[in-house]
């Protein structure tokens, strides 16, 4: 200025704040829903809003399911060479059969030392695996980690029966889902008691009983049913979780009489109904009853028997509960196998996998009808979670469990 006075400073720069990128949670829920349970777990740390869609939303756990890809869960069970005793952890190893002698990743453990032994092979359902013991029943998350120990029942007591009745298990299991309720149901069918029929027809005379446990309640007991099962099952299998109902086969053996079909539980209002099967020629049936046949893979009940001239397994399928059509769709030739015992335990592609004598596999193409040489599980190696190095020490394989499994968010 001409008068010497200072310049005014020049205004102030006013800063802008800058916005934090913003994305809705519905089109954060869209990213996280095709996430692996593993990443999910650790950003539920993020904020409150992601802990609540991974932990408690049931859309969201209903949605990560459904893109989940179906793989097999392998489950040596041991005995010692000294005893009977089972091992004190139950290992699920991820199924490889690329090559014999393969090396199994662990991918869980679940903790056995309260029980003396498993009393049936597991069931799986929606990523919730159920492991019957004796005493004890657990259903866990392999991929959370979660365990629940469901609590004790009269259920698991021995039952009476005469001197000359044989009957190492007295109960039969099953996991389902409830469309209903939306709860996971665990059904216990129990003898209370077995004794030898006094008629001529043969048989036995008879009690039994179903209870039934709903996970994700209040409740901490199992409710009995109202109204007894009107059929004996095989005990020692679990049931095949098809369309909402439990399906088990029936126990020709007690029930005296040729099976009228297949013992059904609806888990929605937990009523008996009695499936059809379909009756091609086949093997004595009572060899068949043994034999847990019976699996759902894609949306249908597959079933597989024995031909008469033992020489052929038989698969047939259906897709309807209430009014079964069943399609014998695949003949298998296994004139190799002395004793076949086949069950379809999962599908990839083209080709199912099938369970042979509770230690092999095989592959089976649906297109050229032709099957893999059998693939020994007992040959692959394993990493002992009771002892931490691999192998099983000292002890030997006494069963395999072949476990079609989806990893979920499925809270137990």
């Amino acid at each position: 200025m001409d008068n010497g006075d200072t310049a005014p400073p020049p205004p102030a720069k006013t800063k802008r704040r800058k916005k934090m990128p913003y994305l809705s949670h519905d089109l954060v829920s869209e990213i996280l829903v095709r996430l692996p349970v593993e990443a999910l777990l650790r950003f539920s740390c993020v904020c409150k809003a992601w802990r609540s869609t991974v932990s408690g939303d049931r859309s969201f756990h209903r949605a990560h399911l459904r893109l989940q890809e179906l793989f097999l869960l392998v489950s040596p069970h041991t005995i010692t060479h000294r005893s009977l005793a089972h091992t004190d952890k139950i290992g699920l190893y991820r199924w490889d059969d690329t090559q014999q002698g393969a090396t199994l990743p662990l991918l869980y453990a679940t903790d056995l030392s309260s029980d003396e032994s498993i009393d049936a092979i597991m069931a799986h359902c929606d990523g919730l695996v159920l492991l019957p013991g004796k005493a004890t029943v657990r259903v866990f998350n392999p991929a959370t980690r979660r365990t629940l120990t469901l609590p004790h029942s009269p259920g698991a007591d021995p039952p009476r029966k005469g001197p000359d009745v044989f009957l190492p298990r007295h109960q039969a299991f099953g996991l389902g889902h409830d469309p209903r309720s939306d709860k996971y149901k665990v059904a216990r069918l129990y003898y209370q008691s077995l004794l030898r029929s006094s008629t001529t027809g043969g048989g036995y005379d008879y009690t039994i009983g179903m209870e039934v446990f709903t996970i994700g309640t209040c409740s901490l007991y199992w409710r009995e049913t109202a109204t007894r099962p009107p059929y004996p099952v095989s005990t020692g299998q679990t049931a095949t979780f098809f369309k909402g109902s439990l399906l088990w086969t029936i126990d020709e053996r007690i029930l005296g009489n040729a099976a009228p079909g297949l013992l059904g539980f609806c888990l929605e209002n937990e009523a008996f109904m009695v499936m059809s099967m379909p009756t091609p020629p086949c093997y004595p049936m009572k060899d068949y009853i043994i034999s847990p046949v019976l699996a759902e893979l894609r949306e249908e009940l597959w079933l597989a028997r024995e031909a008469a001239d033992m020489k052929t397994v038989l698969i047939w399928m259906c897709d309807d509960i209430e009014n079964p059509q069943w399609d014998q769709r695949y003949t298998i030739n296994v004139f190799n196998v002395r004793y076949p015992c086949f069950k379809p335990i999962a599908a990839f592609g083209d080709e199912i996998v099938l369970r042979e004598q509770h230690r092999y596999t095989r592959r089976y193409n649906l297109v050229t009808k032709t099957s893999s040489d059998m693939f020994s599980i007992e040959d692959c190696r394993y990493h002992d979670p009771n002892t931490g190095v691999f192998g099983y020490q000292n002890r030997q394989f006494s069963y395999f469990d072949f476990i079609p499994y989806i990893p979920s968010l499925i809270p137990v």
